[in-house]
């Protein structure tokens, strides 16, 4: 009879060398995971927007509605837009009490506090809670009558939604401007161009002045744009895929440019420049 211990040990051995190709296998499994999941990673974007509408309206200063009905009441303004992109008197939007400058003249009309600075301008306001707190990059307004009224957007450090409130609320303003005069009482997304803030918020307060409104402007939502990390300028630039550029955001940042150049050089101020113009502010060896 052949001894035994032989073959036992070639099965031993062809065991150990099948486990050890198992491992082996299962090791680059895992790699080829893990390199799957680091590259999936690394795709996707380093800070996603979120966008949403209000959740609530916390505060506001007046409404033309009844506090037993919702018909032109500021409770309108919470949710996805009822109205917009149509126009015209809707009843299922946010109306403020008054518009023009009829109740400022009136008897009943009261006094105007003495401390008030000249450049504060607000009438009303209103102010909506939404569900993420963000850093705020851009604000829509929709506003579906009359529009031209929002004259200053303000951001909170407190968040109505906490357990524990901040022992220091602050408010920031994102946006301010004096009221304007829009031709028409159509529709319209008002979207000015805010400027960035070091803390992340979920309160947005909307300040309006109604003077130079020739009826009453009506709102429908408020949509705000945020990112959850603090957003970081750098100065390196990078190459831009051509077809990744919206053409609706690129007029955006267009127009916000075309403002501040406004602001820049406004009409005063080049009334002071010689008659050459820009030509001028050129440095002597740059003229030929």
């Amino acid at each position: 009879m052949p001894p035994v211990f032989p073959m036992l040990t070639v099965l031993s051995m062809f065991y150990y060398m099948c486990l050890r190709r198992r491992a082996r296998t299962a090791t680059r499994g895992e790699m080829n995971s893990r390199r799957a999941i680091e590259s999936n990673t690394r795709a996707l974007p380093i800070n996603v927007e979120i966008v949403q509408y209000a959740k609530e309206v916390l505060d506001f200063s007046s409404h033309y509605g009844s506090e037993n009905s919702m018909s032109y009441t500021m409770w309108n303004l919470a949710g996805i837009p009822n109205v917009y992109p149509s126009s015209g008197d809707f009843t299922q939007t946010a109306v403020f009490r008054t518009y023009g400058t009829w109740w400022d003249r009136c008897p009943s009309a009261r006094l105007p506090f003495t401390r008030t600075p000249s450049t504060f301008c607000s009438q009303d306001y209103v102010e909506l809670a939404f569900e993420e707190p963000v850093y705020p990059t851009a604000v829509h307004i929709l506003e579906t009558y009359h529009p031209g009224a929002v004259v200053r957007i303000l951001a909170c450090s407190a968040n109505p939604y906490s357990q524990n409130p901040p022992a220091e609320v602050r408010w920031e303003i994102l946006w301010s401007e004096a009221p304007t005069k829009v031709n028409g009482p159509q529709a319209r997304q008002f979207t000015p161009c805010i400027k960035q803030i070091n803390f992340p918020t979920n309160l947005i307060r909307l300040e309006v002045n109604s003077s130079l409104l020739d009826y009453y402007t009506e709102l429908d939502a408020v949509v705000l744009h945020g990112v959850k990390e603090r957003p970081v300028l750098s100065l390196k630039t990078s190459m831009i895929d051509m077809n990744d550029i919206d053409e609706d955001e690129d007029e955006e940042k267009f127009a916000c440019g075309m403002d501040t150049l406004n602001k820049q050089f406004s009409i005063v101020a080049l009334r002071e420049w010689p008659t050459n113009g820009y030509f001028d502010k050129l440095p002597y060896e740059c003229v030929w």
